[in-house]
């Protein structure tokens, strides 16, 4: 796919208001969405359903693991900000000390206009069919932040990995071993479909997505369980240059990194 059709799916997807429409999503690239070659599984493992499953046990407590992942990505990128290697003897050993020396003006947090800037960093959207008062319309939930990113051949070993440790030498954040982000993913409608995409916090490289879905198991598989899988196009993650900002309905920005 060119870049165009690789932009072009990644709105199509990011602007489907739940799983009904990207299920038409999948109808209309049927030939990327039907081919298993176009799908691996998460971590690298066809045996991930027990371990995501029994990650969370509510979609409250998922949904704070995702904000957590937020503020965690946000420290490290001020730490790279700061030409600091987060794993070095320079930095931090907790996140308080972080929060004392990437934001030194943190007090002012309580005025509420330095609230509300520094709010915008970690934003939380429903979206979806609404109204709000017909309580079994489906609800689409996007967490954004503007955090360090990773490049699009990076995510395997982050965001789509399980149990790497990737967090685990870094004392100034929460996470430990990359497992918080698929916590969610059982509670993503029946098909658990989760869009990531991402671009690095300086501006290099390209933007990068992907979907993860449960597997459609078929006779074939000759398996009592399923697995989690995730979309890789032409064996790489999908991704196309950002030469201007995206509009994806942030509250008062666009998306750059």
């Amino acid at each position: 796919m060119n870049n165009s059709n690789l932009k072009a799916l990644f709105h199509s997807i990011y602007f489907s208001e739940d799983e009904s429409e990207i299920d038409k999503v999948a109808l209309k690239y049927s030939d990327i969405f039907t081919n298993q070659d176009n799908w691996v599984p998460l971590g690298g493992d066809d045996t991930n359903f027990s371990t995501i499953k029994n990650q969370q046990s509510s979609p409250i407590a998922s949904l704070i693991e995702k904000v957590t992942n937020s503020i965690d990505a946000i420290l490290m990128k001020k730490s790279y900000e700061n030409e600091i290697h987060p794993k070095s003897n320079d930095a931090p050993k907790s996140m308080d000390e972080a929060l004392i020396r990437f934001f030194p003006n943190y007090k002012n947090w309580d005025i509420p206009k330095y609230r509300r800037d520094q709010a915008k960093e970690i934003q939380i959207i429903a979206d979806g069919k609404g109204p709000r008062k017909r309580k079994n319309l489906p609800t689409s939930v996007i967490i954004y932040d503007n955090g360090e990113g990773q490049h699009p051949e990076d995510f395997p070993d982050t965001f789509l990995s399980i149990k790497k440790g990737n967090k685990n030498e870094i004392h100034f954040v929460q996470g430990k071993y990359n497992m918080g982000g698929t916590g969610a993913i059982v509670f993503c409608g029946k098909r658990r479909y989760q869009l990531i995409a991402s671009k690095r916090y300086d501006n290099k490289g390209d933007f990068g997505y992907t979907l993860i879905r449960e597997h459609k198991k078929t006779e074939a598989d000759n398996r009592k369980e399923t697995w989690y899988e995730y979309l890789l196009i032409d064996e790489k993650i999908p991704s196309f240059p950002l030469n201007e900002p995206l509009d994806l309905g942030l509250e008062d920005r666009e998306f750059t990194t």
